[in-house]
Order: C-alpha cells, then structure tokens, then sequence
C-alpha cells in the first residue's frame, strides 16, 4: 500500500539564479520592473507499508525481532530511512476469507466450511479484529462483513453450496478494492487473504498478472488452501502458488479438506507472528519496483510481497 505522507515544496527564483539567461535590451514597456516572481515545484513522497514473516531453521516464526535485524531493499539499493517498525502485538487484523463456490469444489466442501468457521472463531479479537467471508463462482458474494465470526455469519458460511464457473482472477481483483477502500485505519494494520480454492479459472475477464497487482497495491497476504489426489496434476496449482508468493503468503496442497484444520492452525501461527515496516520509496515511483528483505541470520527465511505498484501522475 502506498500512502501520501509528504510533501516538498522546492522555490527557484526565475530572475537572478545562477546560470539564468540574462533580460533582453529594451524599452521601460518591455523591462520586467517590480518584485520577482517565484515558481514552485511539488514533489509527492510515497510511504511503502510492507508485512512481513520471518521462520527459523526449523520452519517456527521468529519472536521479539529488531528493526536492525532486517535489512530493506528497493530495487537492489538499501533503504536507509525507516518511518515504522510494527510486531505483532501491534497490529490490528483485518481478514477475508474467500472460499470458492464453483462447481469443482463440490467434493469436500462441507469439511472445507468447518475448518473455516472455526478458524475465524479462534483467530478474530472482538473489538480489535474486522473480518469478512465472500465466495465466490461466476461472480462474488458477500456473505458477512465487519464480524464474520459472529454465529449468524458462521452460519451463512456452513448453509454455501458449490455451484457453477469459476471467476477466481475477477474475484481477487474486486477482493484486494475492499482492502483498498478501507485503507484509512492505522499503518499498523495487517490485511489477510486466506482463499479456498482450486486455483482453476473458467470465467474470469482479468488475468492472473492482474490479480496479483492488484493484491500488491492493497499490500494483502495471500494464503491458499486446495486438496486433490497428489498424483494428479493441477494447472490450477501454479495459479495458487504464483498468487502467494508474490505477496508473501503460502499455499497448502493437501490430500483432502479432512487435515484443512491443521493447515488453519498453521495459518494462524503465521498470521500471529507477522511484522511490518514502514519507508519512504526512492526515487520516481511510477510503476513496479522490486522489495527484498535480507535478515541478520542467513538462516532465517523471510516472506514477503515481492514489490509495490507506485502512482504514476
């Protein structure tokens, strides 16, 4: 997510600076008398907000990290100036689950809503948390919005049938606008995508590479669930893996939606243990620019959105 924080004003004299063309011989009509006028510039300064998750050796998050134990980057240069440094306990949740509806999803749906329904009541902090549940076919569905874990949402949720195309791509674009269109909370603030799919598209007008930008921009982390027999190949496996990594998510192949409580729980874990940092983007921010993020530890590993979408004016 970009944020507009700053805002430069840079005066250059138009008459007597160094280097200015000297005025043109002429009469007292044509001389330019009076005070000097100045021109101004404006130049806009972009904050990147950037979540991220760090693991140790042994695949357990890393607690109680410093600022000073992950370096930034922007497109390969080291980013020298951090405005905010957040962990977890600073953070407000907001959280989408998405689950597909179409008609591929029909085998092990009704474990796949279980699993869900607990995990939003075990993960969202009354007061603290916001959540939603849209699914999505053809088309996407708001189910519940602001508390789904209240028990009338949690119903809404078990009572979904699978149905239908399938309009995965559109329905993460129109997904990402509804973290976009509540951006006004704290910076703080981490934003949760955990979708239920298959990864298969059969409807949608927008294309993966969309998606993804548009996750990006909302700074989403994206988490997938699916299940199938492993021995079968998924083209809709590469879409799933394609959309997390680029934002900093994972994905979970599962061989069927009995074990999707488990994998819940690991999200969980993950979604507990994230932190955030906060800079000022360098340089013309218009269009992509590559993030990387280099821990003190070469044997941690770190996940995150693998860059941002500046404004172009």
């Amino acid at each position: 997510m970009l944020e507009h924080v700053v805002s430069l004003a840079l005066s250059l004299a138009l008459l007597g600076a160094p280097g200015a063309s000297p005025e043109p011989a002429g009469d007292a009509e044509t001389s330019h008398d009076g005070p000097q006028k100045e021109m101004t510039f404006r130049k806009t300064v972009q904050e990147v907000h950037l979540t991220f998750h760090v693991s140790a050796r042994n695949g357990r998050p890393v607690k109680n990290l410093m600022v000073g134990q992950i370096a930034v980057s922007q497109d390969g240069r080291p980013v020298s100036s951090v405005t905010g440094f957040y962990a977890d306990r600073d953070m407000a949740l907001r959280l989408l689950l998405m689950i597909d509806a179409s008609g591929s999803m029909m085998k092990g749906f009704p474990n796949e809503r279980q699993s869900a329904s607990a995990f939003l009541q075990r993960v969202i902090r009354p007061g603290i948390d916001q959540s939603a549940v849209v699914s999505f076919s053809t088309h996407m569905a708001m189910e519940s919005e602001s508390d789904a874990s209240s028990p009338a949402s949690l119903q809404r949720v078990g009572n979904l049938q699978s149905a239908g195309l399938t309009a995965l791509f559109d329905s993460l674009c129109q997904a990402a606008a509804l973290f976009t269109a509540q951006n006004s909370g704290p910076a703080s603030t981490r934003r949760v995508l955990v979708l239920l799919s298959d990864g298969d598209d059969t409807y949608s007008v927008r294309s993966l590479a969309d998606a993804i930008e548009a996750a990006q921009k909302s700074d989403v982390v994206i988490y997938a669930i699916t299940a199938h027999d492993p021995r079968e190949a998924h083209w809709g496996d590469a879409n799933l893996a394609r959309l997390t990594e680029a934002t900093g998510g994972r994905v979970f192949f599962l061989k069927n939606y009995d074990q999707s409580g488990k994998v819940f729980a690991e999200i969980e874990q993950e979604i507990r243990s994230q932190y955030a940092v906060t800079f000022p983007a360098r340089g013309d921010t218009c269009g992509f620019h590559r993030l990387g993020l280099e821990p003190a530890d070469r044997s941690w590993r770190v996940r995150s959105r693998t860059g941002f979408h500046g404004d172009c004016m």
